[in-house]
């Protein structure tokens, strides 16, 4: 059940203090709770206007907008409306040269402090210690141990994350800056021997040899455009142009007895080629079925040739065909 303070209705003069100091001193002004106060001046699209004191207007222009509302705490759009209001210039950064007093503080304090007692950007900041070779003075080290380091290069790098409590990416850092070589890794590096053995025998016997799954060996060997090895009693003639127009256009058992390759073969260079399996229920038109097409109701015609409504529509609308329509 809503409260009397929820229930009452807001007056013209209640709506003209909004924005006019924060939501939660209103609220207790007005006696209503700072969720109403928020959500009435949402609705009449007021923002909260933080008023400008003299001290705040002699900032203005004395560095860019951007420095200026972080330091007075403002958005950088309210910053820049001000001073457009006031008729102050823009002003822009001026590149100045470091003095030696402001580069002994780099590395020595933090970058954000560095850069409020000097005036330059926390880019550029940041940019002169990095050019200086200095680390920061606040980061966050987690030393590595000694037994730590012994496994760097034993295991794949997530493991080590896994077993040390750290992520993939520190575990990678630390090994490449100790210059520890990665002997297991997680992608298999094949070399010129392992290469020159794909196609000599089946890509599972392969795999096993390697201690890597199948389907590594398998996709290694296709990219290389490497045939597989065939088994022992199996055709190695090769595919005639002959053969191969067969493929797709009769059933692959039908096709390996023609062509005396096994079925294996046959699917395998069908798959190769692209070519769509031939399909038992697919049954070709002859000349004679495409010359009784739209002579009679579709109905009628596909029942005379023993085909599906929709394939002699299909077949009708292929060969652009007007339906029969009757006089």
């Amino acid at each position: 059940m809503k409260t009397e303070a929820h229930r009452k209705r807001w007056t013209v003069e209640e709506d003209e203090l909004l924005g006019t100091k924060s939501d939660r001193a209103l609220a207790r002004k007005l006696g209503r709770s700072v969720g109403a106060v928020k959500g009435r001046r949402h609705h009449k699209r007021i923002r909260f206007l933080k008023p400008w004191r003299p001290e705040d207007d002699k900032v203005l222009g004395t560095r860019p907008d951007s420095q200026i509302a972080k330091l007075l705490g403002r958005p950088t759009y309210a910053v820049g409306w001000r001073r457009r209001k006031l008729g102050i210039p823009y002003r822009r950064y001026e590149r100045r040269p470091w003095t030696r007093d402001e580069l002994e503080l780099l590395g020595v304090i933090p970058d954000a402090e560095v850069a409020r007692q000097t005036g330059h950007p926390l880019s550029t900041v940041m940019f002169k210690r990095q050019q200086l070779g200095r680390p920061k003075p606040d980061q966050v080290m987690d030393y590595w141990q000694p037994e730590e380091d012994k496994l760097l290069g034993t295991m794949p790098d997530a493991e080590v994350a896994k077993r040390t409590g750290r992520n993939y990416l520190a575990v990678l850092k630390r090994r490449l800056r100790l210059k520890i070589p990665n002997r297991t890794p997680a992608r298999h590096v094949w070399t010129q021997a392992q290469i020159a053995l794909l196609g000599t025998m089946q890509d599972s016997d392969m795999a096993r040899q390697l201690g890597c799954p199948a389907h590594v060996v398998t996709f290694k060997r296709r990219s290389l455009q490497i045939p597989t090895a065939r088994k022992l009693g199996t055709s190695l003639k090769p595919w005639t142009p002959v053969e191969i127009k067969l493929l797709g256009t009769l059933p692959d058992e039908e096709v390996a007895i023609r062509t005396c390759h096994s079925v294996g073969a046959v699917i395998q260079q069908r798959q190769m080629r692209h070519i769509r399996k031939a399909s038992p229920k697919l049954l070709h038109w002859t000349p004679r079925e495409d010359s009784l097409l739209g002579t009679g109701p579709d109905g009628g015609i596909a029942r005379m040739l023993g085909r599906t409504l929709s394939a002699t529509i299909h077949r009708r609308h292929r060969l652009k065909i007007p339906a029969w329509r009757p006089r």
